[in-house]
């Protein structure tokens, strides 16, 4: 079998800057550089609802010396892309630039950061959009399912269960995303990660833009403990769509693991052969032989301070209550019956594959690397992964099963066509 690569050839290089900060990098010779810009800026962070996802996607529109017109043509000409991300704890902004741009780009690229200009028309077109998205994803099963599911575990007032409605768009003011990129977009703390065309030439000009911010005495760095603490027990709850035709079901729990725990690396396992490929038993129960749905899945979900455990599926709505009992079934029947060993074998072959997939390119081992400072991940998650493909048995997953997915645990949630 395949095996894992040495955690020592994933990590990144790091280069101190002159304020301190650590910049970290993937240097590789391909003629693109991929540039993220990290804050501890996200929802969690935020006084009212939508201003963390509209200030970090609003910074980058236009500066005090550059207007959006002409930053727009700016990025065009050059093919630069700009993307940005929010999630309940970190904001990014992630650019892809050819080398060859990089010396035009970075005073740019200092401006917005420094001196973003936040102007009028753009967040105007910004809050009308975020209105119609949220108002479409009301009548979205899928959308409303994981809303639904995140509200239940977690709680309307938690990080993660905190979801913005139609009204919060409209009500969405512009002197509060300002102030919130002045409070939690600080130039000295935010984290610099580059991929790519990386050379000594190019650190030393990130380092001349931005290696002289200020870092705060104390940053936040927020946990996202749930809020009571959560027994698992089993509970349903629905969310109609008079307009759906299909339903989704989620069905799901707060798992009571560490992410550097072995078990939770032995449960990853597990998981995957539930429903985390294409030939997983879930996918094999409710797609192949019943027809229930196009696509079943089973994931963990690692937060910082918060580990899940849920599987989704969109299914036909006169089929709802025959999907949620097959996968109440296989639940049970991990429980009740020892993974037959020539299975476990092609699923260890198979998490192996995508962990190698993962890591295939520098973009992808720099976006990896970024998620996992995200949610404050060593290697020592893939060292755990190693040892767990090479040593977990039946009798380990037969374990797990009745510990952490009994059908009795979970929290299901139906949204669409009830």
């Amino acid at each position: 079998m395949v095996e894992l690569p040495p955690t020592n050839t994933l990590a990144p290089h790091e280069h101190s800057l002159a304020n301190g900060r650590k910049l970290y990098y993937f240097p590789s010779a391909t003629e693109l550089i991929k540039i993220d810009l990290l804050c501890e800026a996200g929802s969690a962070y935020q006084q009212r609802p939508l201003v963390a996802a509209a200030a970090n996607k609003l910074f980058t529109v236009a500066s005090e010396n550059m207007d959006a017109e002409q930053l727009s043509e700016f990025m065009d000409f050059r093919g630069i892309i700009v993307e940005s991300n929010n999630t309940a704890l970190q904001s990014s902004v992630t650019l892809y630039t050819l080398s060859r741009h990089i010396d035009s780009l970075l005073p740019v690229l200092d401006d917005l950061v420094h001196q973003p200009l936040f102007p009028q028309r753009e967040f105007d077109i910004y809050r009308n959009e975020r209105h119609q998205k949220i108002l479409a994803s009301q009548q979205k099963s899928s959308d409303m399912a994981r809303r639904l599911f995140y509200e239940k575990l977690f709680g309307s007032d938690h990080p993660l269960g905190r979801y913005a409605v139609p009204d919060d768009a409209l009500r969405l003011n512009l002197l509060d995303v300002k102030q919130h990129f002045a409070d939690y977009h600080r130039p000295g703390d935010t984290t610099i990660v580059l991929a790519g065309h990386v050379d000594d030439r190019l650190l030393a000009a990130v380092d001349d833009r931005f290696g002289h911010d200020t870092p705060s005495q104390s940053p936040k760095h927020l946990t996202l403990q749930p809020t009571p603490i959560l027994n698992s027990q089993f509970s349903t709850f629905n969310y109609p769509i008079p307009t759906a035709v299909q339903s989704t079901l989620r069905v799901g729990r707060i798992l009571p693991l560490r992410w550097d725990d072995i078990n939770y690396a032995r449960l990853t396992i597990l998981v995957t052969i539930l429903g985390g490929y294409f030939g997983s038993r879930l996918m094999s129960n409710l797609r192949e032989d019943k027809g229930y749905t196009y696509g079943i899945y089973a994931r963990t979900q690692i937060y910082r301070g918060v580990i899940l455990f849920y599987i989704t599926a969109d299914v036909a709505g006169n089929a709802t209550k025959e999907a949620e009992n097959e996968i109440m079934n296989e639940l049970q029947r991990l429980i009740d019956e020892p993974v037959a060993a020539e299975e476990l074998d092609l699923v260890r072959t198979v998490l192996v594959g995508d962990f190698l997939r993962s890591v295939d390119g520098i973009f992808e081992r720099s976006a990896r690397f970024c998620d996992m400072l995200g949610s404050d991940i060593t290697e020592l998650f893939t060292d755990n992964l190693r040892e767990a493909i090479h040593t977990t048995t039946p009798a380990d997953l037969q374990h797990l099963a009745s510990t952490y997915l009994a059908p009795e645990q979970m929290t299901v949630c139906r949204a669409g066509a009830l």
